[in-house]
This record gives structure tokens, C-alpha cells and sequence, in this order.
């Protein structure tokens, strides 16, 4: 066999090596990038699932005190003496609030009174590992007299529930009127 035909046979043979070493290390690293992509996205999924379900528990607790003030609202819209509206100044948490819990004129309106203690039940609700559904939560209420057009005797409520979540303060507001029907 002469000199050519050896290194053309070499030449066939040299294409067919398979992977080197530094092509598999290449590869695993490309690898172990995407595996750690996966994961770090499945951590980031899982806390906003979490924030979603907070955010539901909060705008349902908020909707459901604007929902029992408007129940009540022919006794939302007189200002008594001395005490103003009945759900004036409401704040439920449920930890150690900074000034303590209020539960809005409970001496002029029983009503008023006995919608804080469920409210703020709901507010401390836990999940079955015992856990706060939301976290440093702080529930307040103000009325605030409309007074355009004073005859009407419109109130303006607005219901607010902030929680911690780490280095954020989310917060649910929503405000209503009422009025003597």
C-alpha cells in the first residue's frame, strides 16, 4: 500500500473520533445553566402563587367589610355625638398593632362593634400548617362626609388591609358611598 492511500484512510477514520473531553465538559455546563434556570423559575412561581392567593384573601376580607357597612348604611350615614360615623376609625390586625387594635365607636353602635370581632376573626385567619394567611396584616376603615351635596348625607367609606411580605407592603383599598336610604 502506498503512503497516499494510508493517510487517505486515516482522513475517513479521523471524522468518526466520537466526542472529546472538552466537548462533554462544554455541554454539562450548558446543561447544568438550564437545570439551575428551571429551578430558580419553579422558586419564583411558587411565591407568586402564594402572593396570588394573599392577594385574593385580602381583597375578599376587604369587600366583605365595604359589603357589611353598605348592609348597614342608613346607620353608616348619621354622625353621632361626640363618636362620628360608626365605622370611623376601625383598625383590626392581627398581631400586636402599633397603637392597638380600635374597634370603631363600640360603645355607639353594637353593630359596628360586632362586624370588627368578625372582621378581625377573619383577618387572623391561619392555613392548616398554622401559618397567617396574611402576614403583619393591618385592617382599617375611615368615613369621611360628602359634602356635595350636603342633603344627601352621603358618606365616603374606604376600607383598606395592608400585610408584609418580606421587603414589600402590599395593599388592598376600595372606597364606597353611602347614604340614609
Amino acid at each position: 500500500m502506498s503512503r497516499v492511500d494510508l493517510t487517505a484512510r486515516r482522513m475517513q477514520h479521523d471524522g468518526e473520533g466520537g466526542f472529546t473531553l472538552l466537548e462533554v465538559m462544554i455541554s454539562s455546563v450548558y446543561l447544568a445553566i438550564g437545570l439551575l434556570t428551571i429551578a430558580a423559575m419553579e422558586d419564583i412561581a411558587l411565591s407568586r402563587n402564594v402572593d396570588a392567593k394573599r392577594l385574593t384573601v385580602a381583597t375578599n376580607l376587604t369587600t366583605e367589610m365595604i359589603e357589611r357597612i353598605r348592609f348597614n348604611s342608613p346607620a353608616n350615614s348619621t354622625s353621632f355625638v361626640g363618636v362620628g360615623y360608626p365605622y370611623h376609625n376601625i383598625q383590626a390586625c392581627n398581631y400586636a398593632c402599633p397603637g392597638g387594635s380600635t374597634p370603631g365607636n363600640a360603645t355607639a353602635n353594637a353593630t359596628a362593634n360586632g362586624d370588627y370581632n368578625q372582621w378581625l376573626g377573619h383577618l387572623s385567619a391561619t392555613d392548616s400548617a398554622g401559618r397567617p394567611l396574611l402576614p403583619n396584616a393591618i385592617g382599617t376603615v375611615s368615613s369621611t362626609a360628602v359634602g356635595n351635596p350636603a342633603d344627601l348625607n352621603q358618606v365616603l367609606i374606604t376600607v383598606t388591609i395592608l400585610w408584609s411580605t418580606g421587603f414589600r407592603t402590599p395593599t388592598v383599598t376600595m372606597t364606597t358611598l353611602v347614604a340614609p336610604l
